[in-house]
């Protein structure tokens, strides 16, 4: 042992230095959130409760009841029966999500073509009542308050040029928050082994009903992404 180290441990040095440390932490501002009194806002990315957003033109569910959330969801949470009204559109007359199933992968948000669902900030989910993980259509509605604002309208090339009509008062009201998560994607050339379908002319008595077309590109697009196919 030398005698720098023979001094260390005369004066305590280790300890001393380690107090210090401390006694630094001790006299800074704190950084403990006192929950529940003071909470955290969650970030924009955030996977919370679902919630169900209506249209601002029509005050409608954006949702076309194309069954593709249900038809994407790993744990088989949710539950949609649709309907069509007088106007010839279609929309979910029942809308069920069983949350205590739901893994809050966030493939519904991502595959939905409309932008209809989405995972809010809510965090709080503990309840005494397992009826409360049930959230019907009403509750998912009800839920859209506390949605991102990112994620309220889905961002379409045209909004991103000259903002119009309802959609784009509240792009614009926003300042184009919502741009920095739904990107106009530029074209890619398909690729032999991925199945794209392609868009359904108005015309066509045979043709899909309104977002099913996209919805089934975006399910080859995310499935290929899951398989490492596309870069």
């Amino acid at each position: 042992m030398g005698l720098i180290d023979v001094i260390k441990t005369g004066t305590f040095f280790d300890i001393l230095k380690g107090m210090s440390v401390t006694g630094g932490y001790f006299v800074s501002e704190k950084v403990t959130v006192e929950y529940p009194w003071e909470k955290l806002k969650p970030y924009p990315r955030f996977r919370g409760a679902h919630a169900l957003l209506t249209d601002p033109e029509t005050n409608d569910t954006k949702c076309v009841a194309c069954m593709l959330c249900a038809t994407i969801c790993p744990s088989r949470c949710i539950h949609i029966t649709g309907e069509v009204t007088p106007e010839g559109r279609s929309r979910p007359a029942t809308f069920d999500l069983d949350l205590s199933r739901c893994i809050f992968c966030g493939l519904c948000e991502e595959v939905c073509p409309v932008a209809a669902i989405v995972m809010t900030s809510v965090y709080e989910l503990a309840t005494f009542d397992k009826n409360e993980f049930w959230l019907t259509k009403e509750r998912l509605l009800a839920n859209q308050e506390n949605a991102h604002k990112e994620v309220y309208t889905r961002v379409t090339e045209a909004d991103l040029v000259e903002p119009s009509g309802a959609r784009g008062a509240q792009f614009a009201a926003m300042g184009g928050a919502q741009a920095d998560v739904y990107e106009a994607e530029p074209a890619r050339r398909p690729r032999p082994d991925v199945e794209v379908p392609a868009a359904s002319k108005p015309e066509d008595p045979g043709a899909l009903p309104a977002g099913m077309a996209e919805g089934r590109r975006i399910i080859a697009k995310v499935a290929s992404k899951r398989r490492g196919m596309l870069p």
